[in-house]
């Protein structure tokens, strides 16, 4: 995105043309692959197609289940509330009443611990001159360490902070017990290729800022500064992940993330030109120069900085509610089908207001419930699925997807035995793309693993629900990163196969107005039953869905 030549250093040309994203990004996302364009057909026979099980899920049912989901009682069921507990023993009642057994750590539940750490003090002093946290700067807590003070004389500007075997900011530049800064992105020619692929791919540099600090204190650097040339938005955009990357699973590998980093923030380029101060002409000048085909100088700055990073822990409880069809073939038992959807929302801002979340995601633990309820009845009546079906609704999804995180960390059952997972987020309304025409669902990540699963998605939906599948969030270039904002992603990361149900966002998207009167049940019950049709289909198969796309290797913590 462009930015304004007001700010920062009267930015070159160069600059302007850099691509520079909000941060901190997701994992590397899989290999998109485009979805055939002719519908797969079956070459082999069910017993039973599943069809009077798909029947019962219901409209009025739904209904039902959702009011009493969005009701106020419910509290906005924000997670380590009084309200997600509530929202909780409903759905587990709900299992019990179906006839399915408690098959959780403790009943129906899986407990799930989560910390976070937050800030007692933070501040950045640049000589005499105090900066304020979200309105100069920005800091991912679980990507910086508890430092209390950190002070620095020296500083380095290092361009981008890239080093590459094709393109290096560093040179021979000693950086060791000094500070570094430099541009979030990274260098785009005047035709919009990037200096390090030669293409208009951006690189990994360009995707993933912490590769970026972790080369900083790898070369014995104190502190970085990344500065962001579209702070605002960045910062209106992140104001939600900003604190939620605080949060993690008590326990997790990833609790010792923070002090694998020295300390950083983001900075606004009026900071930014603050910190370099007489020297910005001369950082302005070296990009310059590096545009214009020379190899870029790092730029030595001397200047007083104080930065307070003093962090404080917090922790709360929620849980993930369990329904487990067991299979009833003695061999395929042992694998499984997850249906996920999460049930938190954003609770209360105060006891006048309630944040519903009916569509977001009433609609979506509603339908899992009724795909658990269908799947129960298919047992009751002797044609049971032959792998086993975990109908999963989970919390902590509203703070960073830490519910699926947590699950995936420390699974009920084996990772390597889960087949697929079939999830759902918001499916009760109808988005303005399709005004008109409510027989429609976004599917997303149905070919990002296996090609199987997206084959069986529209041959199901062919044969049954017969809705418009709508590919467009599945895009590998879509700027809402929907195929990372989900719980399915947890899952997806752990190589196994996935899909996401969507119906879009409306204007009551996180707004106390998304309530129940709003939702449309005839819509939300077709879009369910496809679920269920995708389950049974991945439960009955002969063979199991399997990974058939090839994947970016995983990078190491320097990228390499």
């Amino acid at each position: 995105m462009k930015f304004k030549l007001l700010i920062l250093l009267s930015l070159p040309a160069f600059a302007l043309n850099a691509q520079s994203d909000p941060a901190p990004t997701a994992p590397t996302v899989p290999v998109y692959t485009a979805a055939p364009k002719e519908k797969p057909t079956r070459n082999y026979q069910l017993a039973n197609d599943g069809t009077t099980f798909a029947a019962g899920i219901k409209a009025d049912d739904l209904k039902t289940l959702l009011y009493a989901l969005a009701a106020d009682s419910m509290q906005g069921r924000e997670t380590g509330e009084e309200g997600q507990r509530i929202a909780a023993e409903f759905i587990a009642q709900q299992f019990k009443d179906a006839g399915l057994p408690p098959k959780g750590d403790k009943g129906f539940f899986q407990k799930i611990m989560l910390q976070s750490a937050s800030w007692a003090d933070i501040g950045l002093k640049v000589g005499d001159q105090e900066f304020r946290n979200r309105t100069d700067f920005y800091v991912y807590p679980a990507f910086s360490p508890d430092k209390p003070l950190t002070e620095m004389k020296d500083l380095m500007f290092v361009g981008y902070g890239i080093e590459d075997e094709k393109y290096n900011d560093y040179g021979k530049s000693d950086v060791a017990g000094k500070a570094v800064i430099f541009y979030n992105g990274e260098p785009m020619s005047t035709d919009g290729k990037s200096l390090i692929t030669g293409t208009e791919f951006r690189s990994n540099w360009s995707i993933d800022w912490r590769r970026k600090v972790m080369l900083a204190k790898k070369k014995g650097a104190i502190a970085a500064f990344i500065i962001d040339p579209n702070f605002e938005e960045s910062l209106k955009k992140n104001r939600k992940a900003i604190s939620a990357y605080g949060w993690r699973p008590v326990g997790s590998d990833a609790e010792s993330t923070a002090n694998d980093f020295i300390p950083n923030m983001f900075v606004s380029p009026a900071v930014a030109k603050v910190i370099l101060g007489e020297k910005a002409h001369k950082a302005e000048s070296e990009l310059t120069d590096l545009r214009e085909g020379d190899k870029f100088k790092p730029v030595k700055v001397k200047v007083k900085i104080e930065l307070r990073l003093d962090k404080e822990s917090k922790s709360l409880e929620g849980s993930n509610v369990l329904a487990v069809i067991e299979g009833s073939d003695e061999k395929l038992k042992k694998e499984y089908v997850f249906v996920t959807a999460h049930y938190d929302h954003l609770g209360m801002s105060d006891s006048t207001v309630i944040y519903h979340g009916a569509d977001d995601n009433a609609s979506g633990t509603s339908g899992v419930i009724e795909i658990a309820r269908a799947f129960a009845e298919a047992k009751k009546q002797g044609a049971g699925p032959k792998r086993t079906v975990v109908c999963m609704l989970v919390s902590g999804e509203e703070k960073g997807l830490l519910g699926s995180k947590y699950y995936t960390e420390f699974p009920l059952f084996p990772l390597d035995k889960t087949v697929v997972d079939i999830n759902i987020d918001m499916i009760g309304r109808i988005d303005e793309r399709h005004a008109g025409n409510p027989d429609y669902i976004y599917v997303i990540g149905s070919d990002r693993i296996s090609t199987h699963l997206h084959d069986i998605n529209e041959m199901v939906n062919a044969e049954h629900t017969k809705l418009e599948l709508d590919y467009k969030y599945n895009a590998k270039d879509d700027p809402n990163h929907y195929y990372e904002r989900s719980d399915h992603f947890n899952f997806a990361e752990k190589g196994i196969p996935v899909v996401f149900y969507f119906n879009g966002t409306h204007p009551d998207y996180h707004r106390p107005t998304d309530t129940a009167d709003k939702i449309n049940f005839d819509a939300l019950a077709k879009r369910a039953q496809l679920a269920f049709y995708v389950a049974w289909e991945a439960a009955n198969r002969p063979t199991r869905i399997t990974a058939n796309v090839p994947q970016d290797k995983k990078k190491d913590d320097m990228g390499n």
